[in-house]
This record gives C-alpha cells, sequence and structure tokens, in this order.
C-alpha cells in the first residue's frame, strides 16, 4: 500500500460498562498476544496498550518479556516478532507524544465503535487517505467501548463492523482483526 503510518492503540482508561458508567478495565494476555499478531501481518507502524496503572503496564511487560525474551520467544519465534512491536505507554496522550516525536506531527485520532451513527468513514474511503503517509492513529477500546471522554477527541469516526445479524458483539481483538483486514489486505 505505499507508505502508510497507522498505529492501534489498545485502551483501558475511560471506557464504560454495560450500565454506562466510567471504568478502567483490566490488560489481558490475550488481547495483546492477538492485536499484536494483528498488527504485525498488516504493516501497523505501531501497537501502544495505553493503561493508567502500574501494575497493568508492567504486567503487560511481563507478558511482552515472556515472549520476546523468555521461554516463549524460543518456543514460538513468530509470536516474538509480533510482541516485540507493543509499546506499553500510560495514556492515549503518551501514544500522541510518542507519534509526534518521531513524525514531526500529531497523528489524525481514529474512533470506533460497534454502535452505528451520523458521519461515519466507509473503510474503503479511510484506506485512501492512509496514501497521504500521514500519522493516524485507529483507537480501540475495552470493556463496552469508550467513553464520550474519548470519543470527542477522535478527528474521525468509522463505520461499524456488521455481521448479516443483528448481534454485534465481537471481542476487541477480532474486531481489529476486521478493521485491519478491511483497511490494509492486498486489493
Amino acid at each position: 500500500m505505499g507508505n502508510i503510518d497507522l498505529n492501534v492503540i489498545l485502551m483501558h482508561e475511560h471506557m464504560v460498562n454495560k450500565e454506562g458508567s466510567l471504568v478502567t478495565t483490566s490488560v489481558t494476555l490475550i488481547d495483546i498476544h492477538d492485536i499484536a499478531r494483528s498488527c504485525t501481518t498488516y504493516g501497523v507502524t505501531n501497537f501502544y496498550v495505553a493503561h493508567p496503572s502500574v501494575v497493568m503496564r508492567k504486567l503487560g511487560r511481563t507478558i511482552k518479556d515472556h515472549w520476546s525474551e523468555g521461554s516463549g520467544a524460543i518456543y514460538n519465534p513468530n509470536r516474538k516478532e509480533a510482541i516485540d512491536g507493543v509499546i506499553m505507554v500510560s495514556s492515549l496522550d503518551e501514544a500522541i507524544q510518542n507519534i509526534d516525536l518521531r513524525t514531526g506531527k500529531l497523528p489524525t485520532l481514529i474512533a470506533t465503535s460497534a454502535k452505528n451513527g451520523p458521519g461515519r468513514v466507509k473503510f474503503k474511503d479511510f484506506r485512501n487517505s492512509l496514501q497521504s503517509g500521514e500519522p493516524y492513529l485507529l483507537m480501540l477500546g475495552t470493556g463496552w467501548g469508550m467513553s464520550n471522554i474519548l470519543l470527542d477527541r477522535a478527528n474521525l469516526f468509522l463505520e461499524p463492523i456488521n455481521g448479516p445479524t443483528p448481534y454485534n458483539h465481537l471481542s476487541v481483538r477480532a474486531a481489529c482483526a476486521i478493521m485491519l483486514d478491511r483497511i490494509l489486505a492486498p486489493q
């Protein structure tokens, strides 16, 4: 696809639970592991995992170290390649700062949601905008999704992933893989 700069961030702070209350969710092994593999497969520039808790970031680094340096690196070198790209940060702002320091530009923030709404950008249109070479940061939420605190910061809002049934509650790792395929798969 040329010179694209698409970054992904998995966030845990400012999420909502099923009652709609503001919560901070926990870091999970499977999300880090599987999203890192999807990001590497599709050539994502950086995969950030954001959590405000020092303890949760340490857990994320422990997971990363297992697959990068520990017995997991020997057991499965392909996973080492994917997990090496994980960058643990405390917040969305830290990831933005990291991209700004690397590129000299603030990234365009891309929100995602399973819900329909006005002004949603089609995957194919977003794919075309990546050709600019400008940095983009695809924001992924955990729990029952991102709160308006995060959604209101987005510059663009991607269309939801809809299947053939009314049921629409994908795991964040499955949704990420589908989005990356729709955005970055060879045509």
